[in-house]
């Protein structure tokens, strides 16, 4: 199977991600001096409301249409976006590009056709508006947000939330459901994953939902993360903690776990999810995801791979990048949708491995 193709980010510099919120520190002091007053000018519609942990909703969005037949497959994408703010204030390329990136995205998960798509670094900021919104109106699929960052310890939902408005940027992590196909079990949930990657407005989440499947399935656990920063041992650190809040909030039927995981294939980080039983779908899928240098002109193939999509319970029958080529800018120069590539994969609901334990 293949996907058609339309005609800087900091995520790999976790050093770079610190240093741009260490250096929000004094504007969110600021913020919350002034936080009974001012708003966001009207310009960025918030996702509102931003889901606390334990506690993500679904934005707003038109009701799904009925779908006629039960569906016998899911398919399933994630992809990093590349965030449009950049360190650098000579080079504005990151967020000039950003409307024609995410355009470029939904083309190419158009073409794909998604049940399920998780995005990583998925912002809402006051200059160039809210990449939630925008993906879940132009894909017509149901979203769930979780925000990871600006959160500093010990503060409350109300707090970040005024804070975010405040500077004017935030980002999480962010699943796209298909729910006339896949309706929701339950209320989604998260959690913040423990240690934090710094004692700055930088953390990390995860996000669990439930979709309700066709027998023998039964119901599908979804869950979605990003870990940057804080060196190995912190990331492996992570990885335990999360895998523990799988094995404690998941189905007994079969699961999926996406996300950005900052570490290569076979990386020791990932032991808690081989002894689970999960399987890196893309490990015998040549070449990378991970990280242009630029997300414009003639960029090298990509070799390293820090992108995953883990399966329990079933083997997909086709796992494919996405976003790998570029599209081309209206002077003809390429452009990527992102310094990452996707991954793309199908699973057939009668090939389920089952019965199993968690």
């Amino acid at each position: 199977m293949s996907i058609k193709r339309p005609a800087p980010s900091w995520s790999r510099h976790p050093a770079a991600r610190l240093a741009f919120i260490a250096a929000l520190v004094l504007a969110i002091a600021a913020a919350l001096s002034v936080a009974s007053c001012g708003d966001n000018g009207g310009e960025v519609k918030w996702p509102s409301p931003t889901p606390s942990p334990g506690t993500p909703t679904p934005a707003a969005s038109p009701s799904p249409s009925p779908t006629p037949e039960p569906p016998t497959e899911l398919r399933v994408a994630f992809i990093n976006l590349s965030s449009p703010l950049t360190l650098d204030a000579d080079n504005a390329l990151a967020g000039e590009t950003f409307e024609e990136r995410l355009k470029l995205t939904v083309q190419e998960l158009k073409a794909f056709d998604p049940d399920v798509v998780g995005f990583n670094e998925a912002s809402v900021t006051k200059a160039y508006g809210s990449a939630i919104a925008y993906l879940a109106k132009e894909l017509k699929l149901e979203p769930v947000y979780a925000r990871a960052n600006p959160w500093f310890p010990g503060q409350s939902k109300e707090q970040s939330d005024e804070l975010a408005k405040q500077v004017g940027f935030e980002e999480g992590e962010l699943l796209l459901v298909q729910t006339g196909r896949w309706p929701l079990v339950g209320d989604a949930d998260s959690i913040v994953l423990n240690p934090r990657t710094s004692e700055s407005g930088e953390r990390r989440v995860a996000v669990h939902l439930v979709l309700k499947a066709p027998e023998p399935a039964g119901q599908i656990d979804v869950y979605l993360t990003h870990l940057t920063g804080g060196g190995d041992r912190i990331r492996a650190q992570q990885v335990q903690f999360f895998a523990n809040w799988i094995a404690a909030t998941r189905t007994e039927g079969p699961a999926i776990v996406m996300g950005d995981f900052s570490e290569a294939p076979g990386a020791t980080v990932f032991d808690p999810f081989v002894r689970m039983a999960f399987v890196d779908v893309a490990q015998a899928l040549p070449g990378g995801t991970c990280c242009r240098e630029s997300v414009a002109g003639v960029q090298p193939d990509l070799t390293a791979r820090t992108d995953y999509i883990f399966a329990h319970g079933w083997t997909p029958v086709s796992v494919v990048m996405f976003a790998d080529k570029p599209g081309e800018r209206a002077d003809g120069t390429p452009l990527y949708a992102s310094d990452h590539n996707g991954l793309a994969a199908v699973f057939v609901l009668d090939q389920l491995v089952f019965p199993g334990t968690p």
